[in-house]
C-alpha cells in the first residue's frame, strides 16, 4: 500500500458508521506476547463518529500528520521518522503476537468495570468503504488511555465541583493501524505491540549460526558475542542471503569487499572476528547497512538499501 492509499484510507474512515472501542493489556509473560482485551460501550452513539472524522482531518489535512512521512515500505529494522513501515501478518517478526492479538480482541472481555483493566493500549476496529470495497481497520493508539484530571473543576448548573474519576482520553493519533491482514506502523511504538525485539532476536540468532556454519568468520565464538550485542540484533531483520553466498562461495569476491568495507581478514582468507568492530563491519556488509559512496568509494553506514527505481 502506498503513501497515498494511507490517506485514502484515513479520508474514508467517517465511511463507517459502526466503530467499536477496545481497552488492551499487550504484554510479554517469560518473553511470549500475551494480551487481553476490554469492550467499551458508549452511550453517546456519536462520540466515537465524530472522534474519527477529526482523526481523519488531522491526519489528512494540509500539513496534518500523514504530510511528515515520504514513503511507505517494509520493515527493515530501520528506525526513520519519515517512513511508514508496513509487515505482513504472515511475517515471522508478527505472526505469532498477530495471531494472538486478533484473537484477544475477537474475544474480548465485557464483563466487569473497565476502570479496573490494566490498559496500556486502546484500539477502535471498523469497516471501512474504500474504492467500493469495505475493508477492515484497526487503529491502535499505544497509551494508558485513562486520566485523572486533577486540579479540574467542573460546573455542574450551580457551582464548580472537583472532578475526582478516572476518565478515558481518547488521542489524536494512531500508533499502528491494521489495514485487512497488513500492519502499518507509524512509528516504533509498534514494535512494542508485537513484542518484536524477541523476534529480531530470535532472527538475529539464526542468521549468526547461519553465518557460522558458512565458514567465512574466524572466531566462532567471539562474532556469536559481538553480532548478537548492541543494536546488531535489529539489524538483522534485512539481513542478504545472497551476500552470504556470494562471499562463501567466491574468495576474490570476500577479499574485494574486505577491502572496499575495511574489513580485516585473516591470512587464510576469512572474515577477522575476534575484534568487535571488525564483526561490526561484517553485520553491516550482510545487512545492507554498509554502502560505498559512488563519488569517492569510502564505505558508509546506511539506514537500509532499496532497489532503484
Amino acid at each position: 500500500m502506498s503513501l497515498q492509499k494511507i490517506k485514502q484510507t484515513f479520508d474514508n474512515l467517517p465511511s463507517c458508521t459502526a466503530w467499536s472501542l477496545q481497552l488492551l493489556n499487550a504484554r510479554a509473560i517469560n518473553g511470549e506476547s500475551a494480551y487481553n482485551a476490554h469492550d467499551i460501550t458508549v452511550t453517546t452513539s456519536e462520540a466515537i463518529i465524530q472522534f474519527t472524522e477529526e482523526l481523519a482531518q488531522t491526519y489528512t489535512k494540509e500539513k496534518g500528520r500523514l504530510s511528515k512521512y515520504q514513503m511507505v515500505c517494509d520493515y527493515d529494522g530501520s528506525a526513520i521518522e519519515n517512513r511508514i513501515y508496513k509487515i505482513e501478518n504472515s511475517s515471522e517478526l508478527i505472526s505469532e503476537s498477530y495471531s494472538k492479538l486478533i484473537n484477544a480482541m475477537d474475544n474480548a472481555d465485557m464483563k466487569g468495570n473497565a476502570l479496573e483493566f490494566s490498559a496500556n493500549a486502546y484500539v477502535l476496529r471498523g469497516n471501512v468503504l474504500i474504492d467500493g470495497t469495505r475493508v477492515s481497520i484497526s487503529l491502535f493508539t499505544i497509551i494508558n488511555p485513562f486520566k485523572v484530571l486533577k486540579h479540574t473543576l467542573a460546573y455542574d448548573g450551580d457551582s464548580f465541583k472537583v472532578l475526582k474519576d478516572k476518565y478515558l482520553m481518547l488521542r489524536g493519533y494512531v500508533d499502528v493501524a491494521i489495514i485487512d491482514d497488513t500492519a502499518y506502523l507509524f512509528n516504533m511504538n509498534g514494535e512494542k505491540l508485537f513484542n518484536m525485539e524477541r523476534a529480531y532476536r530470535a532472527i538475529c540468532s539464526d542468521r549468526v549460526e547461519e553465518i557460522i556454519v558458512s565458514g567465512v568468520v574466524s572466531d566462532k565464538d567471539m562474532f556469536r558475542q559481538y553480532a548478537t550485542s548492541g543494536h546488531n540484533p535489529r539489524k538483522f531483520v534485512a539481513f542478504d542471503e545472497k551476500r552470504l553466498q556470494k562471499i562463501e562461495n567466491d574468495g576474490s569476491f570476500r577479499k574485494r569487499m574486505a577491502e572496499k568495507f575495511g574489513i580485516i581478514q585473516t591470512s587464510e582468507g576469512l572474515f577477522d572476528s575476534s575484534d568487535g568492530s571488525n564483526v561490526n563491519r561484517i553485520v553491516k556488509f550482510l545487512c545492507k547497512k554498509g554502502m560505498i559512496d559512488p563519488v569517492n568509494d569510502n564505505p558508509v553506514e546506511v539506514e537500509g538499501a532499496r532497489q532503484w527505481r
